[in-house]
């Protein structure tokens, strides 16, 4: 691995489990002097080591703090878990989750709880995160976790999608109002990746071969190379970067 993430804390929400795990555990890889790893629940969905526990393997401080992140006190409390490092250098809002009910009969509980994670706890962590960044003068990288979903929509995806395309026009917008004070904003938005919430996602899961089979490398993605494109833009090699969304999708909206 590369040191680009040498001496920058990491803060990084959804990050238990599948692409936020791999998150966490490869900003360490590449460098990080701080993980801290957001989540409702400290235990991997997939099971095993929980990602705290595999990041102090590398020998990389990490700390776990539990958080809803849609509520805006608990993302605040989570960035003050970074104070005493002196604070987030790089902020990942990763979290998000589906519903087996999604479409476009999608109930209105259902409509508003994923968005409460997936849209609104993304604002209120980017929110959280800049006020501290420039509290601390720091010229940070807050990084919004998107979909293809976002950009290209699908029947089975109705709210998923809008709430991603939410993400998209958040970061640009972010980008906007946070620039002047040094901070960039991007969104990734990731293709198919290979996760147990990707198999375990009605409609997704029966779906994925399909993508597969279309994607021009002819594969999903694994969770590491989104965490190789979050160590990208948190890092200084992607300094003039700002407003842009970067797909990692195999291809795959590039033929679509």
């Amino acid at each position: 691995m590369s040191n680009i993430l040498d001496g920058k804390v990491i803060v990084v929400t959804g990050a238990s489990s599948g692409i936020g795990r791999a998150i966490a555990i490869r900003a360490a890889e590449h460098g990080a002097k701080v993980v801290i790893i957001s989540d409702v629940t400290e235990i991997p969905r997939e099971g095993g080591e929980p990602t705290a526990n595999v990041i102090k393997d590398l020998g990389v401080t990490a700390r776990f703090v539990r958080t809803d992140v849609s509520k805006r006190a608990d993302n605040d409390t989570l960035l003050t878990a970074a104070d005493e490092f002196g604070g987030a250098d790089v902020f990942v809002a990763n979290a998000g989750i589906t519903v087996r009910t999604d479409g476009a009969d999608v109930p209105e509980e259902d409509y508003r709880r994923l968005m409460s994670v997936n849209l609104d706890g993304v604002l209120f962590g980017a929110q959280s995160a800049a006020r501290q960044m420039k509290s601390r003068g720091k010229a940070g990288s807050i990084i919004l976790m998107a979909s293809m979903g976002g950009i290209a929509g699908a029947g089975i995806t109705l709210a998923y999608s809008t709430s991603k395309g939410g993400v998209v026009l958040m970061a640009k917008s972010l980008a906007d109002a946070l620039g002047p004070d040094g901070i960039r904003v991007n969104a990734i938005a990731p293709g198919t990746i290979d996760t147990v919430l990707l198999r375990t996602s009605p409609g997704i899961a029966e779906a994925s071969e399909g993508f597969r089979q279309r994607t021009p490398l002819r594969r999903l993605g694994t969770p590491s190379e989104i965490g190789d494109a979050v160590a990208y833009l948190g890092s200084d090699l992607s300094s003039y970067v700002s407003g842009h969304v970067l797909v990692v999708d195999g291809g795959l909206l590039a033929v679509i």
